[in-house]
């Protein structure tokens, strides 16, 4: 198994949506919240043997809720999001 890489993560993540006029950082901070849903729902526990079965809509929902306020449309968002789940699917993760 791969391990999670967050240049390869967001150079995947441009290469699946485009993300025109986006900056690096821009996708970086879908992909921390993402990971912020990860530690809140125990998801990154060492002791969970369970594997992740997240929704990608529960987990689009939380990422939208929390980045409100920085400008970035729901809807790219949602692909953002999309396309780094896509990402943890490739490493086996």
């Amino acid at each position: 198994m791969k391990l999670y890489d967050e240049k390869e993560a967001v150079a995947y993540v441009r290469s699946r949506c485009g993300c025109v006029g986006m900056s690096d950082d821009d996708i970086l901070i879908v992909i921390d919240a993402i990971f912020d849903y990860y530690d809140e729902n125990g998801d990154l526990d060492l002791d969970d043997d369970d594997d992740r079965e997240d929704d990608a809509g529960e987990i689009t929902e939380y990422v939208t809720d929390v980045l409100s306020d920085s400008g970035l449309p729901a809807e790219v968002i949602a692909t953002i999001v999309k396309a780094e789940l896509d990402y943890e699917n490739s490493l086996g993760l």
